[in-house]
């Protein structure tokens, strides 16, 4: 079988290419927006954690660049947050990563995959890192300072978070979030606004935080076709 058929044989989240001219048809495709995170050049020597991986579209990167990679996400659908009134009545058995290893193993990547939730990840099982890296996941999560404070204890050096904001939020002069577990089309439970994604990364342990940067992700494809603001932040530790 080759490697365009076996790509076929999985629903994909990251659009990614695979070489050979072999393109994962994702919903999502990151290339045109990978300058816009502020991700160093090169990252030789350095060990960085992707948290909420996926497909692997960021961890693969940042092995590129020459990054030690270990990424988190979880299998199994029934572990992931979910508010009571947009859980699925059913579950599907085939369990989610299958497109992470299948990619992995076309780019021979090195990549580690950890089957963990970042609420309970921790140094003293996973080590520290240089760098970690969150992107788009916070938004999904009930806790999004706890996963902070784990994303804390876990870095050494810098944290690059890109997260959804919520611009009406985003206008009044205090640090503020949005209750929105009632969204109907997506998982989200607050939406915080600029001012709050970055009082929480302070909070949480990062000494030194500043915005980056922010852009509009276009995602989704035809009809369906969305454009979701984020803003991009570093937090630096002393």
């Amino acid at each position: 079988m080759t490697v365009a058929e076996r790509v076929k044989d999985f629903g994909w989240y990251h659009t990614m290419d695979l070489g050979d001219g072999v393109v994962t048809p994702g919903w999502f495709d990151m290339r045109p927006y990978i300058g816009e995170y502020g991700i160093p050049d090169r990252l030789d020597g350095k060990r960085v954690l992707e948290v909420g991986t996926w497909d692997g579209f960021w961890a693969f990167e940042l092995e590129r660049r020459g990054a030690e990679v270990v990424a988190l996400d979880l299998d199994d659908e029934r572990a992931l947050d979910w508010p009571p009134r947009r859980r699925p009545a059913t579950f599907s058995d085939e369990p989610r990563g299958q497109g992470f290893r299948l990619a992995k193993e076309i780019l021979d990547s090195k990549v580690e995959r950890v089957v963990r939730s970042i609420y309970h990840a921790t140094p003293e099982e996973l080590g520290t890192f240089d760098l970690v890296f969150c992107g788009s996941v916070l938004i999904h999560l009930r806790d999004q300072f706890l996963a902070l404070e784990r994303m804390a204890g876990l870095s050494s050096g810098q944290l690059i978070l890109a997260e959804e904001y919520d611009r009406l939020s985003s206008l009044v002069p205090w640090a503020v979030s949005r209750f929105r577990a009632n969204r109907p089309k997506d998982v989200v439970f607050w939406l915080p606004s600029r001012k709050t994604w970055k009082r929480m990364v302070w909070t949480a342990g990062f000494d030194r935080v500043e915005e980056h940067g922010r852009f509009v992700m276009r995602a989704g494809k035809g009809e369906k076709e969305f454009a979701v603001r984020h803003q991009v932040l570093h937090g630096h530790k002393q």
